[in-house]
């Protein structure tokens, strides 16, 4: 049996010279003003590296792939396919379907699920195979926020900030964890709500972490409606309630991408900063063996019980 993992991301970049024509398909095909693009090519520029986003997410396919074959009598092969930059979902099922593949596992690449994201990922597949006239199943893998493997790396990382910050300032720490807001009222989020909240919890209780709160971060301009409270107004009122430093754990985005480094470290040390905070962010996990572990561990799970049913 040949089966298909289907790695879904936002965005896969691997040339500065890939920023135009990314902006422009994030845009809905409108162009950014020569302006704009100076910017965030300069936000990009700033962090002294590749984009993360896609060559962490090359390496965890790899690695996972390797994991995963482990069976003579099935044939694991990983495809990578993102929202805003190529290969696209179509690209990934025309070349799935190429390949004969027997059986699609879709697994968006964050925890959390949400309508805009998880949601809207597995729709585009079904779609890009319904317009492919094939007749593929395809086994989504959701909720995976509370695998114990993956809550343990982050409380990991979590432990490892709290035990940098400075011991006078250790019992007057708050953990601020957040994630992407997403756009409508809580009404309308209530699942992303619950796995975000949940995920918290199990995070905190490993780390033996009692003074936490969540947080949410870029959210877009009014007048659309966003998740909040916004994480840099939670800082200013953490110093206000007397609190020493802050640490700020994102569970949304456990690959590093520019727009968290932003979000969770540039953006939030500042703000810490000019709080008189002391502050401290939690490492992503990115292609690390004990969350790359994790994710082979939950993978198997899923593949062994569809085949179980």
């Amino acid at each position: 049996m040949k089966i298909a993992l289907l790695m879904l991301t936002y965005a896969s970049l691997h040339s500065i010279d890939e920023l135009p024509p990314f902006y422009t398909h994030l845009f809905h095909g409108l162009n950014p003003s020569p302006e704009y693009m100076e910017h965030a090519a300069a936000r990009f520029r700033a962090i002294g590296t590749a984009d993360p986003l896609g060559a962490v997410t090359a390496r965890q396919a790899a690695a996972l792939e390797q994991r995963l074959n482990t069976d003579p009598n099935a044939e694991i092969k990983i495809y990578l396919a993102s929202k805003h930059t190529p290969p696209f979902i179509d690209d990934a099922v025309r070349q799935m379907i190429a390949d004969g593949v027997d059986q699609i596992y879709s697994f968006p690449t964050s925890p959390l699920y949400s309508r805009t994201g998880t949601a809207a990922y597995h729709f585009s597949v079904r779609k890009a195979l319904a317009a492919a006239g094939a007749d593929i199943p395809v086994i989504e893998i959701n909720h995976w926020h509370k695998h114990p493997g993956v809550t343990e790396a982050i409380s990991l990382r979590l432990r490892t900030a709290l035990a940098w910050v400075s011991a006078a300032n250790r019992p007057y720490t708050k953990v601020l964890f957040t994630a992407h807001s997403q756009p409508g009222l809580p009404k309308a989020n209530m699942e992303f709500i619950q796995t975000f909240s949940e995920l918290a919890e199990s995070v905190a209780d490993k780390a033996n972490c009692s003074r936490w709160s969540l947080a949410y971060r870029s959210a877009g301009p009014p007048p659309q409606k966003w998740l909040s409270p916004d994480v840099l107004d939670i800082i200013e009122k953490v110093a206000h309630e007397g609190y020493k430093a802050v640490i700020v754990c994102d569970l949304l985005s456990l690959t590093e991408n520019v727009e968290a480094i932003y979000d969770c470290k540039i953006d939030c040390q500042d703000k810490a900063a000019a709080c008189g905070l002391e502050f401290v962010a939690t490492e992503f996990l990115n292609d690390s063996a004990d969350y790359i572990d994790a994710l082979a561990s939950l993978i198997r799970d899923r593949i062994q019980l569809n085949g179980a049913q």
